[in-house]
């Protein structure tokens, strides 16, 4: 159990390190995203904003997943899922954030537009397909 609080608090000084690198290289105005998993509902905060919601998501995770499987009431849990759980919840926390960083990064830079973009109708599907004579 001490291995999976370790390696979930290496992920969790990932997570501070991500955060370190995005103040560093992002323009002050530059706007990071916080999303749940759709891009198309992201929030996008002001940069010191953006990173310390990351921050912030990252150590309640770490805070609540840790004590969850450390209960006693997760005793009769296998213990390989208490083992993982943490770093593996930590991961997917740490993923997320670079995903932002990447995102916002690429906002700034401006090559990625403000809006996604509406998706074009496919070639095939713009114009009905010719009747074939006789085929009626």
């Amino acid at each position: 159990m001490v291995a999976s609080v370790v390696i979930g608090g290496v992920f969790l000084a990932g997570m501070v390190a991500t955060a370190g690198y995005a103040v560093w290289t992002l323009p002050a105005g530059a706007r990071v995203p916080l999303n749940a998993g759709m891009p198309e509902f992201s929030y996008w905060l002001p940069k010191p904003a953006g990173l310390a919601a990351w921050l912030g998501a990252g150590a309640v995770t770490f805070a609540a997943v840790a004590a969850v499987t450390l209960n006693g009431h997760a005793a009769t849990w296998a213990s390989s899922l208490r083992v993982v759980l943490l770093p593996c919840a930590m991961m997917i926390v740490l993923a997320a954030e670079a995903g932002a960083v990447i995102s916002a990064r690429q906002r700034a830079d401006g090559r990625v537009p403000a809006a996604m973009p509406v998706a074009e109708p496919d070639a095939a599907t713009e114009s009905a397909p010719e009747a074939v004579p006789g085929s009626e």
